[in-house]
């Protein structure tokens, strides 16, 4: 998952076909993140029946602070940067960091919520998932005709954030281990609904790409919400996070250190989107070995 992030924010393919670019880094590639919460909202299940909630939320913040200070030299400009815009990045996230604010966010409304029944649960995820995929519809193609508005919508984080994006995979994940669902749906259930979701993705992202009109990518596809769930489960059925420490540390570090290789070689290979791809994600692997050694003795940089 970490690796299709990469290839997002690279453009895998896009020096290659212009066609299986938008197919792969702006389309199928999206599942990452959504996953990533889905994952995150199951485990954060275990942290509240622990009681370990503080524990949680003080190993996150830590952990975004860490590395926005990491970042700092990419969006910290003094000359540049107003106070207003500098609390907005610090809310919001610069560049990738985004989901870990998000997912911050989502665990507090969860927590507040939390004591709704799960149908309730259910209804407000789907909904409030389909209110930002509404919202980037509207922003994507410019439904709105006033045009400081759709300016608004247009705004990534109008529509990707802790509400309408991070809460609904969270909150999915944490009813998942709630119910222990995944093993109340069989092995054959779960591929039929992956399967079914990858169809209704592959066809949204086709819609997308050949209609007029259509303007920037998406984050927030109306399919995401039957696929990822359905891959998280078919996931653990193959036992995929079985034994996953290592991976998940690994996965967890290629996310954080990417851009630190992406940034400052975007200009220099800036037309060979597919090497450019390959080269972040070998150095990005080599920097998680490392990153993975410091983690032992500074816990809250992964």
């Amino acid at each position: 998952m970490a690796f299709m992030v990469v290839g997002i924010h690279a453009e895998f393919l896009k020096d290659i076909s212009v066609d299986w670019s938008y197919f792969t880094a702006f389309g199928i590639f999206r599942i990452a993140v959504p996953v990533f919460l889905l994952i995150s909202g199951y485990y954060f299940y275990r942290t509240l029946e622990d009681k370990r909630t503080f524990i949680w939320f003080k190993r996150c913040v830590l952990l975004y602070c860490f590395w926005m200070l990491v970042y700092s030299v990419f969006w910290f400009k003094p000359t540049e940067l107003s106070l207003k815009m500098f609390f907005i990045q610090i809310i919001v996230g610069y560049y990738h960091l985004w989901y870990v604010a998000g997912m911050i966010g989502a665990a507090v409304i969860l927590l507040v919520i939390r004591r709704l029944n799960s149908p309730m649960l259910i209804f407000i995820s789907i909904t409030t998932y389909l209110m930002g995929v509404a919202i980037q519809y509207a922003g994507n193609y410019h439904l709105i005709e006033n045009a400081h508005l759709d300016n608004i919508i247009n705004i990534n984080f109008i529509h990707r954030n802790a509400l309408f994006f991070s809460l609904p995979f969270f909150c999915i994940g944490y009813l998942i281990h709630k119910h222990n669902l995944h093993p109340r749906i069989s092995f054959t259930a779960a591929k039929v609904l992956a399967a079914i979701g990858l169809i209704l993705m592959s066809a949204e992202i086709y819609v997308n790409y050949v209609a007029p009109g259509r303007d920037g990518g998406f984050d927030n596809f109306f399919s995401l919400i039957i696929l990822c769930p359905a891959l998280f489960i078919l996931f653990m059925h193959i036992n995929l996070f079985a034994n996953t420490k290592n991976i998940a540390l690994y996965a967890t570090a290629i996310y954080f250190v990417h851009p630190l290789f992406l940034l400052p070689l975007t200009s220099l290979l800036a037309t060979q989107a597919t090497l450019f791809t390959l080269i972040v994600i070998i150095l990005s692997i080599i920097a998680a070995y490392f990153l993975i050694a410091i983690n032992k003795k500074a816990k809250f940089i992964l």
